[in-house]
């Protein structure tokens, strides 16, 4: 009995770490509302969460959230359009979702990707990365997430004619291990 007891106190006990986990998917993400500020297009084929002013993901920072997610049934800020320059950079595929978002300018700025599935001889795969860099103020940005047999992630500055430049990123570490989800 008492085993049985330890157990339900472990497991109720649990669900208490992943709360936030379940909010970053629940919740979408959050535009400052002051401040200086960056655009963001997000294209993907899976799901792209945004931590702003963290330098690492933790679902518990205020905004973090769901950017867009190709999959139904999520909190979302798909479809979105603040009038950024057209890209020169094509990417087509019937899945993808886009959106255009404000994100804080001159702080730290985490992206998480997410993405699983599975392919017709019954193996799955899944995907999951982060990254983190500092947006400039006023400036544009396109950032591409895509599960395509391999995790891509490419994320560039776009003038004000649609031209790429490369933006340099780093790996993104979680701020705690409950934000593993």
């Amino acid at each position: 009995m008492r085993t049985l007891l330890v157990a339900a106190i472990g497991l109720t006990l649990s669900g208490c770490g992943n709360l936030a986990n379940v909010r970053s998917y629940s919740t979408p993400y959050a535009e400052p509302t002051s401040g200086d500020t960056a655009r963001m297009r997000v294209i993907t084929n899976g799901m792209a969460r945004g931590v702003p002013a963290r330098d690492c993901v933790d679902w518990n920072s205020p905004g973090a959230g769901v950017m867009a997610v190709a999959q139904s049934g999520f909190a979302s800020r798909n479809g979105q359009n603040l009038g950024m320059p057209v890209s020169q950079t094509r990417v087509q595929a019937a899945d993808l979702v886009r959106t255009e978002l404000k994100v804080p300018a001159n702080q730290p700025f985490t992206v998480n990707f997410q993405s699983q599935g599975s392919v017709s001889n019954g193996y799955s795969y899944s995907c999951q990365q982060s990254l983190r860099f500092t947006p400039q103020a006023g400036k544009d940005y396109e950032l591409i997430m895509l599960e395509s047999g391999q995790c891509l992630m490419s994320l560039q500055r776009l003038d004000t004619t649609g031209n790429p430049s490369p933006v340099a990123v780093e790996p993104a570490r979680l701020c705690n291990a409950s934000d593993a989800l």
